[in-house]
């Protein structure tokens, strides 16, 4: 089923809104109009505050979508102030041109911290999961699934969570809800994952988390091993700079960690974010490397080279590439496969020049030199430009456009 999801952003005035107090009045719509933020202003009441999610893809004060793939568009809002501890729903159907009220529904909190549209119920209509909070810090916060039957949206799972993960991790047609809770206290800290059935969000198992931790970091799903077997990599802070990762797997019936939680698996003294650098498809684990020279230095100093491994589908895992990244200076640079770790890097004081050197026989491999555009280009003269944006102009002496294309400004 194809599905249209448009999503328009628009300055929208809270003030002014001409409306009604109560649901059941939010069922009469005014005189015909056509435009959408002139339908918000007639149907959302005026002391209302239009709520726009914290994170996520849809951002916005209202998103435009076809929910259930018919050609007809929704219009779908979130509201609070009119009820205590309450975020109001709201979703418009146009019809003809015009907009007009086709539900209203409700979830726990006064604010929107995100908000999806997925088909969790696997019967061809897109549903909406939406995160709420009773603040905005966004810590304690609460996650609704409202099941779109096409003629009624329906609160079908309402419960705490910290993170949520969707996706269908053993591949049998139906999307897994995975939520991780992490209690304000860190002294519990549980994964949970849930099944559409029989008309109801099933909680199918949980697995205890290492307690105590600062956070998660970054969360990821999809493939995990190179015989495609789908997971969730997730990336811990245990302490100011300081990480590890594991990973979780769900077969359908249970949910097991790869790695022992309580051995703060895949530890890393400096955080770095797992990621499927090499775009194989296939998430790999990221470890900080120390260049070798750097051993003794301050850790401010070290310019730490990203090196990332392949879970083996057993106990260990394999390398499989590594990147210089400078978010200072916004670029990154991937290392071929050949050169192995064998790389040391010599930098200026500010690493605004680096040069990549063999650790096997001390050649040049490649360098990058960052030049803010201020600076007069005759400096550069007889370097090769590889990037250019408002503040710096990237350039390298090395003739390859094999490596060239490793280098991207982040």
């Amino acid at each position: 089923m194809r599905y249209i999801i448009v999503i328009i952003i628009l300055v929208f005035i809270s003030s002014g809104c001409q409306g009604f107090q109560t649901n059941e009045s939010l069922m009469k719509p005014p005189a015909p109009f056509f435009n959408i933020k002139e339908a918000i202003q007639a149907f959302v009441p005026s002391n209302a505050t239009i709520l726009e999610a914290n994170t996520g893809e849809f951002l916005d004060p209202f998103t435009i979508i076809d929910l259930d793939g018919n050609g007809t568009l929704e219009a779908i809002l979130f509201y609070s102030g009119i009820k205590e501890g309450i975020v109001q729903g709201l979703l418009l159907e146009e019809i003809n041109g015009k907009w007009e009220v086709a539900q209203t529904f409700e979830g726990d909190g006064n604010t929107l911290y995100e908000l999806d549209f997925i088909d969790v119920t696997n019967d061809g209509l897109l549903d909406i999961i939406a995160g709420f909070s009773f603040t905005n810090q966004y810590f304690e916060r609460g996650l609704s699934v409202f099941h779109n039957s096409g003629n009624e949206i329906r609160n079908i799972l309402n419960t705490s969570y910290t993170h949520k993960v969707l996706d269908d991790l053993n591949e049998d047609g139906v999307q897994d809800l995975v939520l991780f809770f992490l209690n304000e206290a860190h002294s519990w800290n549980e994964a949970f994952v849930y099944n559409y059935d029989n008309d109801e969000m099933l909680l199918i198992d949980a697995i205890p988390l290492r307690s105590y931790i600062m956070g998660y970091y970054n969360l990821l799903t999809g493939y995990v091993t190179e015989d495609l077997q789908k997971g969730i990599v997730f990336d811990i802070a245990n302490g100011q700079h300081s990480g590890y990762t594991n990973i979780l797997l769900f077969d359908g019936i249970s949910l097991t960690s790869v790695f022992n939680e309580e051995d703060e698996p895949n530890g890393k003294s400096f955080r770095i974010y797992s990621e499927d650098l090499n775009d194989d498809g296939i998430i790999e684990i990221g470890f900080p490397r120390v260049p070798d020279g750097y051993e003794n230095q301050e850790e401010w100093f070290i310019p730490y080279l990203g090196s990332y491994y392949r879970w083996d589908g057993e106990v260990g895992l394999q390398f499989v590439a590594e990147r210089y990244a400078s978010f200072s200076l916004n670029y990154s640079f991937d290392f071929p496969w050949e050169w192995q770790q064998n790389v040391t890097i010599e930098g200026s004081l500010n690493f605004q020049d680096v040069k990549f050197i063999s650790t096997v026989d001390q050649s040049l491999l490649f360098d990058i030199y960052v030049v803010p555009v201020t600076e007069k280009e005759e400096k550069m003269e007889g370097k090769i430009e590889l990037a250019r944006t408002n503040h710096y102009v990237y350039y390298t002496t090395i003739d390859d456009k094999q490596l060239h294309k490793k280098f991207k400004l982040l």
